[in-house]
């Protein structure tokens, strides 16, 4: 039996460490009464190299409540190891999700290795508290980057006697995104999405929306990119028939595209390059972004 090493738990425990190591909160702790004027970050991000990144951010009140699509209330600042010289992230957008509110994201550059630290304030509220977090910056990603050759994986495609049980946890899969192995995707010269994902087994609960928002995109652009979903398991028949997930193996290419969380969606021109990687659930807009740059040619 192998155990799964694919879990959001560690991004948590890394981001939880690194902040308690820096004493990124505030410098003093709040009174009762000024806590739902004080701001609390999550950077939901465990793969970072140099050059430039995605960076997730989860930004609500001290107290819980949630303190959605204020993007233009907030400004984002980041600072290298060892300075005190901040930079600005000013793309700073509020991505609503289908289920759970939403999430925050920006884009970052980073320079030098080691602990970045994020700082978010309110630029219309001097009352509220700002919020403190880090990102662990490290030589090379794990995960291709941008800029990187995905790794032409053979992917699981639809099983000859039509049982889709077999490839997949998705209660009803759709049969498009298991047409074409993604090694013969990227040999086609069209632009492929790539997401790796566990419907039934995902513990942070976005695989199933995150399975639908790549079928949704396949429908609207059919003919023009390759849309592919990978089981995180090996297994998922197995262990829907023995309603135990700890039987779970994970499948072969997890480990050649070397990342331990999910869901993980990538986006690949038509010569194999990787021009959009995102950790976590990423909205259609989102991925769009990404995409229409390469199917336009620009």
């Amino acid at each position: 039996m192998v155990l799964t090493r694919i879990s959001v738990v560690p991004v948590l425990a890394i981001a939880l460490l690194i902040a308690a190591a820096i004493g990124c909160n505030s410098p003093s702790e709040p009174t009762l009464e000024s806590e739902p004027d004080a701001l609390v970050l999550f950077a939901a991000s465990s793969d970072i190299g140099l050059g430039t990144a995605r960076i997730p951010l989860n930004i609500q009140l001290i107290d819980g409540t949630r303190y959605d699509n204020r993007a233009s209330e907030l400004e984002v600042l980041y600072t290298p190891p060892d300075s005190e010289q901040a930079l600005v992230a000013d793309d700073l957008k509020w991505r609503a999700w289908p289920i759970r509110s939403g999430i925050y994201t920006t884009v970052m550059t980073f320079d030098r290795v080691g602990v970045w630290k994020i700082k978010v304030r309110s630029t219309t509220n001097e009352n509220m508290i700002p919020a403190g977090g880090a990102i662990l910056v490290k030589s090379a990603t794990g995960a291709p980057n941008i800029g990187d050759p995905a790794p032409l994986s053979t992917t699981k495609t639809a099983p000859a006697d039509g049982n889709f049980r077999s490839i997949t946890s998705a209660p009803k899969p759709d049969p498009d995104l298991y047409a074409i192995s993604f090694d013969d995707a990227v040999a086609t010269g069209k632009p492929t999405v790539i997401s790796f994902s566990t419907p039934a087994y995902c513990q942070s609960k976005t695989c199933g929306p995150q399975t639908q928002i790549l079928s949704e995109l396949d429908d609207k652009y059919s003919g023009r990119a390759n849309f592919i979903h990978v089981e995180i398991f090996d297994n998922p028949e197995e262990m829907r028939a023995s309603g135990d997930p700890s039987l779970g193996i994970e499948a072969a290419v997890i480990h050649k595209w070397e990342f331990s969380t999910e869901p993980w969606t990538f986006v690949v021109d038509g010569n194999g390059i990787v021009v959009g990687r995102f950790e976590s659930f990423v909205t259609s807009e989102e991925i769009e972004e990404y995409l229409l740059p390469v199917l336009s040619g620009t």
